[in-house]
C-alpha cells in the first residue's frame, strides 16, 4: 500500500497526509498499517483473508462502532469492502503478558462492557466448527483435538447458556491497555455466544493462575460460584481447541 492510495477517501479532505508506516507486530488476517496526518493518527487495516461469511466485516464494523460509543473501541471511520481494508482512529496504549489486579480488573470491566452491546445477530454454534475442522483436518492430532472438544460441549449442555456479544479473539495483541482502561482492537471475529467464551480466552491467553480465574469471576459476577467455575474449565478446553484447529485449517493447501 503507497500512501497516495489513501487520498481518495473523503475523511482526509482536510488532512495533509504525511506518512504511512507498516506496523511491527501483524495480525494473521490483516496487514496493519498506522498513518500519520497533519492532525492525527489513524489504523489502516487490509484484509488478507476472506471469511466463509461475507457478511463479517459489516458486522465487524458495525459492532466496532457501537464498542466506540461506549468507550472499549477506536472510532471506525470508513470500511471499503471493494479495496479490502477499514480506516479507524489509532489507539494509544500498551500490550501486556502479565496482568496485575487493577490491569485484570480493568480487562474484565471493558469485557463486561462489551458483552452488554445489544446487536441483531444469530448465536454462533461452536459446534458447527468442531464440525467442519472434523472433514478438513484428517490428521491423528486435530481428530484427537475434535473428539475432546465434542465432550466438551456435551459437558456444557447441562450449565444455561448465557448469549450476549462476544469479542471472541481477546489474545494478548487485540487488548490495549491505557490510562488504567482497557481498550479493544481487531473486531473480526465478534459474534453472539455464551459470555463464559470470552472469559475462557482471556483467562487461557493471558495464561492466568487459578487464583486469577477466581478473581475474575468475582468481579464479573459479583459472587464466585462452584458451578462457573466448572464451566469456565470447560469452554477454555474449547477455546484452545478452537484456534489450534483454525490455525491448522489455516495452513491446509
Amino acid at each position: 500500500m503507497k500512501i497516495t492510495d489513501l487520498e481518495k477517501y473523503n475523511i482526509f479532505d482536510n488532512e495533509k497526509l504525511e506518512k504511512l508506516e507498516k506496523l511491527e507486530n501483524q495480525g494473521v488476517c490483516n496487514i496493519i498499517y498506522k498513518l500519520d496526518t497533519s492532525k492525527k493518527q489513524y489504523l489502516i487495516r487490509v484484509f488478507k483473508i476472506t471469511h466463509q461469511d461475507k457478511k463479517s466485516r459489516h458486522h465487524e464494523f458495525e459492532i466496532q462502532k457501537k464498542a466506540y460509543k461506549i468507550g472499549i473501541a477506536a472510532k471506525p471511520y470508513i470500511l471499503d469492502e471493494e479495496n479490502s481494508l477499514m480506516i479507524c482512529d489509532f489507539l494509544e496504549g500498551k500490550h501486556k503478558s502479565k496482568l496485575k489486579k487493577n490491569k485484570l480488573n480493568a480487562l474484565v470491566d471493558s469485557m463486561k462492557k462489551l458483552h452488554k452491546i445489544k446487536v441483531n445477530k444469530k448465536t454462533y454454534k461452536l459446534k458447527k466448527d468442531f464440525e467442519n475442522f472434523k472433514k478438513i483436518l484428517k490428521d491423528k492430532k486435530s481428530q484427537k483435538l475434535i473428539r475432546n472438544s465434542f465432550k466438551e460441549l456435551k459437558k456444557l449442555e447441562k450449565y444455561k447458556f448465557e448469549a450476549v456479544n462476544t469479542h471472541h479473539d481477546l489474545n494478548i495483541n487485540n487488548v490495549l491497555f491505557y490510562k488504567n482502561k482497557a481498550r479493544f482492537i481487531d473486531w473480526e471475529f465478534a459474534r453472539v455466544n455464551d459470555r463464559f467464551f470470552d472469559i475462557a480466552n482471556i483467562c487461557f491467553e493471558f495464561k492466568l493462575s487459578k487464583k486469577q480465574e477466581k478473581q475474575v469471576l468475582k468481579r464479573y459476577f459479583k459472587k464466585l460460584k462452584n458451578k462457573d467455575i466448572k464451566k469456565l474449565a470447560s469452554y477454555k478446553k474449547v477455546y484452545e481447541n478452537l484456534w489450534i484447529l483454525w490455525f491448522a485449517s489455516q495452513n491446509i493447501n
